[in-house]
């Protein structure tokens, strides 16, 4: 396998030197064979090529992914389980700790062991996977450890853009007019930024970074799911605007009131299968300003709104048009992320509901985190939720230097407040 990198997965990438990581993180109660764990890993990139690669430079300074002659075999390294909270020190730790890309793989493993109880951190590239695909590695690894000889099929891979969007899209000769325009307004617009942007706002060291992760109960999490439906409003949006609030309330006049949400590019693209390793997806943003009305719920109708003419505007194939066009403004925008005046609170991402069992044969998934992300740009400010067995879980990332923890564990707090103010669930499970 040879290909060069898309545009967003060099953005992801830097210069290689800079961690830039997905992790996820659960907790398995029962044994786990170490010979088994060495052997799925095997039988993980025997089935995603993406396993077997590393990373090059060109002549050219563009980076590209290759299959070494000999696969790199994926790193499994092993802590011996002490607390309930090694897995959120060790994923700490992976998310800082920086992959050798000129050898690969830019995947890993940590074992977390014990007798009876083990915790495994997933970590790879952002520039890879992303959370998605996290998933289907995630779901392909516990069903090996159950079952060796489980049949996990093979993952289809892209070569190149042309395998992401239609021919008759990307040779329509409209199309590509606008998609080289749109990406020299792109790069005049960065080239007149970087004027007034100042490398010495240094982004803030990875030493200090931390992760705050809390979950909502059974009761808890279905009566909001309930409740969002009533008020026909998503999760996604309720949550956004409850964290939005937060934050003011929080930081006050320092808070900017407003979030950037992912979106999950396979619900547009088809062509990104569900085990396709694939590293980014679309955006929206959303902002207090759009919240118009009396009362949380008003609110929260109103910038379902705004979040609900976003969506249906997106697209997907103008969009991989445009930013493949925009090679040439690869460094300025990395610099203008990692060095440009913060202008958003956070990026959240609702990943929703896991597709992954919590009982297997052989052993029993008793949790699953939410998968995390941080990387080297200004703002590290990070919240995934998911749910898994019926419970949505939270991880919230980000740097001492950045937020303080305990201002991060204040919006937390107040957050859920905002949320569940008015959100009928039993007394005896309210938070």
């Amino acid at each position: 396998m040879k290909r060069n990198l898309l545009f967003l997965e060099r953005v992801l990438f830097g210069d290689g030197t800079e961690p830039f990581h997905g992790v996820y993180a659960l907790k398995i109660d029962g044994a786990i064979d170490h010979a088994g764990l060495i052997q799925a890993l095997a039988r993980l990139q025997e089935k995603y090529a993406m396993l077997r690669t590393a990373i090059g430079i060109d002549l050219l300074g563009r980076p590209y992914f290759h299959s070494p002659p000999v696969p790199p075999v994926i790193p499994l390294r092993i802590v011996e389980r002490t607390d309930e909270d090694d897995w959120n020190r060790e994923t700490v730790h992976e998310l800082g700790a920086s992959f050798g890309v000129s050898n690969g793989p830019l995947f890993r493993i940590t074992w977390i062991r014990s007798t009876e109880v083990s915790d495994l951190i997933m970590a790879f590239h952002h520039c890879m996977c992303d959370g998605g695909s996290g998933v289907a590695l995630l779901s392909d690894l516990l069903a090996l450890l159950d079952d060796p000889q489980a049949e996990i099929g093979k993952a289809p891979a892209f070569e190149s853009i042309r395998d992401l969007v239609p021919g008759e899209i990307l040779d329509n000769s409209r199309n590509r007019f606008k998609a080289k325009l749109s990406a020299a307004l792109v790069n005049l617009g960065l080239s007149l930024g970087s004027l007034f942007i100042s490398t010495q706002r240094k982004p803030a060291p990875r030493s200090g970074d931390y992760l705050v992760n809390w979950k909502l109960g059974t009761e808890q999490s279905k009566a909001l799911f309930t409740h969002c439906k009533k008020e026909g409003v998503t999760v996604n949006t309720a949550i956004g605007l409850a964290l939005m609030e937060a934050f003011k309330a929080v930081n006050g006049a320092g808070a900017h009131g407003k979030a950037t949400c992912p979106v999950d590019i396979r619900r547009y693209m088809p062509e990104v299968k569900r085990d396709m390793l694939f590293s980014y997806g679309l955006a929206l943003n959303i902002s207090l300003q759009q919240s118009i009305g009396s009362g949380f719920w008003a609110k929260a109708k109103s910038l379902q709104t705004h979040v609900s003419k976003q969506m249906a505007k997106l697209n997907p194939y103008e969009f991989t048009m445009i930013m493949e066009a925009s090679h040439s403004a690869v460094h300025k925008l990395r610099r203008f992320l990692t060095y440009a005046k913060v202008g958003n609170d956070f990026m959240f991402s609702n990943m929703g509901k896991l597709d992954i069992p919590p009982q297997y044969r052989n052993f029993a998934v008793d949790t699953i985190y939410s998968p995390t992300v941080i990387g080297p740009f200004a703002n590290p400010n990070t919240i995934i939720t998911t749910t898994f067995n019926g419970q949505m879980d939270f991880s919230f990332v980000s740097n001492q230097k950045f937020m303080p923890r305990d201002t991060a564990m204040q919006i937390r707090e107040k957050a859920m407040e905002i949320l569940f103010e008015t959100v009928a669930i039993p007394d005896s499970v309210r938070l």
